[in-house]
């Protein structure tokens, strides 16, 4: 059996409208992570996580359920949630466990109401989030409508890192826009490399473009960068700093709440914290941290 530290252990929750396809989501993931021999189905009622009778019947999740999943060094813990506001207070549970939260989109029906609580629950919680638009495989998905949708909701913080490419009505791969790099599906289910499409270039360059000005509006350094024309590297986009926002612990003690990780005191108290640049903070009980740095002293 495997022993993880609390820095190789992450809880990511899923969140979204009812239906957008978080369980699918989660039934995916563990399956690519190896951890189930085959792909459960909600309208079959086998899938690992709606395994409450009430849940098999009805086809949709009623309670929060946990499915961890071991990607590399990483033990990941995929929180999946109930759509329907019936339960909310289920997926208030899940968030407030959370470090970080992946909101499930429909590429067929949209933004819903769902998708912009969830948004406000991340935003009260302070998590960082992904946004993952499922129904890809649809004919009457529209990738780009919920990018600019989700565009004139949050702004500029919306950036994609990923573009699907379409070919005759069929979901047959994607561009990854940090790498400039795009990928096919074979029929035997494997992925192969292959060239950029031209009919995607064009909507590639908007893209990054959109994702360099994101990264630049992080800090003041990346800004400065920007305007003087310089690229960022992967790994600087990838681990971008994130705003910081001074708070008060219940116990009294100072901290720097953090949208990017969290940390623990030592009596095992989360704590939200990081800095400006890089900086190391001393908290009142000597706990030292710094940024990015799971501190279990």
């Amino acid at each position: 059996m495997n022993v993880y530290t609390t820095d190789k252990i992450r809880n990511v929750v899923l969140l979204g409208h009812g239906g957008c396809g978080k369980t699918s989501l989660a039934e995916a993931m563990a399956y690519l992570a190896g951890m189930t021999t085959r792909m459960g189905k909600v309208t079959d009622g086998n899938t690992i996580s709606d395994y409450d009778k009430e849940e098999i019947k009805r086809h949709f999740s009623i309670n929060t359920s946990v499915i961890p999943i071991v990607w590399g060094d990483t033990k990941i813990n995929i929180l999946d949630t109930p759509g329907y506001f019936d339960f909310v207070g289920e997926v208030e549970e899940a968030v407030s466990a959370a470090d970080a939260a992946i909101i499930v989109v429909s590429g067929k029906a949209g933004i819903e109401v769902g998708t912009k609580k969830a948004w406000e629950l991340c935003e009260t919680y302070k998590l960082p989030r992904m946004v993952f638009v499922t129904d890809m495989d649809i004919d009457e998905a529209s990738y780009r409508q919920v990018v600019e949708d989700l565009q004139q909701l949050y702004g500029k913080r919306i950036a994609p890192f990923h573009l699907p490419i379409r070919e005759n009505g069929q979901f047959v791969g994607y561009v990854n826009v940090l790498q400039q790099r795009a990928k096919r599906w074979k029929d035997n289910g494997e992925v192969e490399k292959v060239e950029v499409p031209e009919y995607s270039k064009e909507n590639l360059g908007i893209c990054r473009e959109a994702l360099m000005e994101a990264v630049a509006e992080t800090s003041e350094e990346f800004m400065d960068r920007y305007f003087g024309g310089e690229e960022f590297s992967e790994d600087e986009i990838r681990q971008a700093p994130c705003e910081c926002i001074r708070w008060k612990h219940r116990s009294g003690a100072d901290g720097f709440e953090c949208s990017c990780t969290r940390h623990v005191y030592t009596d095992g108290r989360h704590c939200k914290i990081s800095s400006e640049s890089g900086k190391t903070f001393l908290h009142r009980n000597q706990c030292k941290v710094q940024r990015g740095i799971q501190c279990r002293l």
